[in-house]
């Protein structure tokens, strides 16, 4: 049980506390064809909605009781500040469990008409200065102009107006100067918990040193058409640490970067010239936005004659089916990790199982995404899923830290 809510944040206020803000998309909508009255009924099932159930789902998700504070900051704006400095992994589960909630919830009406579903926008930061509202509030003005459902905002962007860089700026100075690096985070045998091989995720940084969020960057280096240099550099130096300490890495591409020509030469060019084709496995991003498979399987082949392994990532959720895997000659499905994270209830349990069955059927390998503890583990490991990465394997990690270990 909590102190006082006052007495307790007090206590707490100097801490990291993330806070998620959540606005009611076309409100002047909703209240132009169903009244005031019912625009303001429906955000108070909202209130009521992120109190009394969201909350308590959020908990459970992290598996720790934290205080949670609930404002209605303006007529369709709600604020839910978590006091807890979450992970991005956590960030982004809890991001999909709000979603998910509220757009599937029915909204009554106060006339007996049919119950309505609404949309919304969610802005996220976290930090532990008096300006996290201004961060957030910059995170969902992003989202909105950008018409997607979710924007994070690095808070050590905007600390204090000197060091408020433009993130453009920021992304060419990585890449000027050569910054770009990959951290790897290890993917291990499901059974067994030996090494199998790495991830190669992207990170940048500030001018002092600091690692940017990628949810600051990515979405901002592709609008850019920065992203091919940033990933090219990425991609030289996992080349690099593959020559010089032999490691298994896997690196992921876009269905668009496939599509590029520039990129299949750069890419084939490198492997061919340093001999590192067995060492490499490419992970297809957005799989289920191929309309060509013809492109994708000649990209495929080419690589394949190298020893290049491929593995499609994020399986299972959205508009994933099977069809497409039966198009593509793959090596390893990666099971999205909103699903693995739910492994333990049976809805979601049954829908691995058949997952696992299809690719066993297909010889094709599973690799389970956010694995964040030893009970997942288990389960992971109960279903046949073949190999394991996530928070409880080990956090994504620069290759001197990894090379450390390793001695």
């Amino acid at each position: 049980m909590f102190l006082n809510g006052f007495i307790y944040k007090q206590i707490h206020k100097k801490n990291v506390k993330t806070l998620f803000l959540i606005d009611i998309l076309y409100m002047k909508d909703i209240n132009a064809i169903y009244g005031f009255k019912n625009g303001d009924f429906i955000i108070n099932q909202l209130k009521s909605l992120l109190k009394n159930k969201i909350t308590k789902l959020i908990k459970k998700s992290l598996k720790r009781n934290i205080y949670t504070e609930l404002k209605n900051l303006h007529a369709d704006v709600f604020s839910l500040t978590l006091y807890d400095n979450l992970t991005q992994e956590e960030i982004t589960e809890i991001r999909k469990l709000i979603f998910k909630k509220v757009i599937n919830h029915n909204f009554n009406l106060k006339t007996k008409q049919t119950p309505i579903n609404i949309d919304i926008t969610i802005g996220c930061s976290k930090s532990k200065d008096s300006y996290l509202r201004v961060y957030a509030e910059k995170a969902l003005y992003n989202a909105k102009i950008n018409n997607i459902h979710f924007t994070y905002y690095d808070a050590k962007l905007y600390e204090n107006d000197h060091s408020n860089e433009n993130i453009i700026e920021l992304l060419t100075y990585n890449i000027e100067n050569k910054l770009v690096e990959p951290y790897l985070q290890a993917i291990v045998d499901s059974d067994t918990e030996e090494l199998y091989k790495y991830e190669a995720l992207m990170r940048v940084f500030d001018k002092e040193g600091n690692v940017l969020s990628p949810f600051v960057f990515i979405q901002k280096a592709k609008k850019a058409r920065l992203y091919h240099k940033l990933m090219e550099l990425l991609i030289d130096k996992v080349v690099d640490y593959i020559i010089k300490y032999k490691i298994h890495i896997s690196i992921n591409l876009d269905y668009t970067d496939i599509l590029n020509p520039y990129v299949q030469k750069s890419i084939i060019g490198k492997i061919n010239t340093n001999h590192i084709g067995e060492y490499l496995t490419i992970e297809i991003l957005e799989s289920e936005k191929i309309s060509n498979y013809n492109i994708v399987n000649e990209f495929i082949a080419k690589v394949k004659k190298y020893g290049v392994k491929i593995a499609i990532d994020d399986f299972g959720t959205g508009f994933s089916n099977y069809e497409y895997i039966l198009n593509l000659n793959v090596d390893y499905i990666k099971i999205d990790g909103s699903l693995i994270k739910k492994i333990n209830e049976e809805i979601y349990l049954n829908l691995i199982k058949s997952i696992v069955h299809f690719c066993k059927q297909q010889n094709i390998k599973t690799v389970a995404e956010f694995v964040s503890d030893l009970k997942i583990l288990r389960y992971v490991n109960a279903v046949g899923i073949d190999y394991s990465q996530g928070y409880y394997i080990g956090k994504p990690q620069p290759i001197g830290n990894i090379i450390g270990e390793k001695k």
